[in-house]
């Protein structure tokens, strides 16, 4: 409808772009309204990202639709500005287990955060050596300095490795003493 060129606006990185944007809680009148959102865009000359990001949420809002980048942003932006909202879950849900917490994206990490609140009762399992998901908007930040958000933070290392052979687990130490951040 908007007649762009397809081999600039391919839709899975339109998609992607859209994804992204939303797992960093940009909302649309945020990407037009400051040039430093629009910048990748500007030099991949996908000048019209921000219309095309705009009419794809109108359109869900038209047809009570969500897209799961839409769960967590509006979950950030209800906390956000509905305080006592957040209050509630917090108070519902005392203690927070994440699974898998090396592949959490920005909006993920600050769900969690928010629903601990003071009470710093979080447990995540992780292991920042394999984190594969930064394609899909990971962090690894999220579990590198989660200390930093949470200083009483006690670390359980779980070192034993029943399912591979030691040709396997070698081969993947050797990979994984390569890592740049651990």
């Amino acid at each position: 409808e908007l007649n762009l060129n397809e081999d600039i606006y391919k839709p899975k990185d339109v998609a992607s772009r859209i994804s992204s944007l939303k797992n960093d809680l940009i909302t649309p009148q945020a990407y037009l309204s400051n040039a430093v959102y629009s910048a990748p865009d500007t030099e991949t000359q996908r000048t019209r990202m921000g219309d095309i990001y705009r009419e794809y949420m109108m359109r869900c809002k038209r047809n009570n639709a969500m897209d799961f980048d839409d769960l967590l942003l509006y979950t950030n932006l209800l906390f956000r500005d509905h305080k006592d909202v957040l209050r509630k879950y917090q108070d519902k849900f005392r203690y927070i287990l994440v699974d898998e917490y090396q592949d959490t994206n920005f909006a993920q990490h600050l769900i969690v955060s928010q629903l601990c609140g003071d009470a710093h009762n979080l447990c995540v399992v992780g292991d920042d050596a394999q984190s594969i998901y930064s394609f899909r908007g990971a962090n690894i930040r999220n579990i590198l300095n989660l200390k930093k958000s949470y200083p009483d933070l006690r670390i359980f290392k779980l070192e034993q490795n029943y399912r591979s052979t030691q040709n396997i687990i070698n081969a993947a130490n050797s990979l994984i003493a390569k890592n740049k951040e651990q």
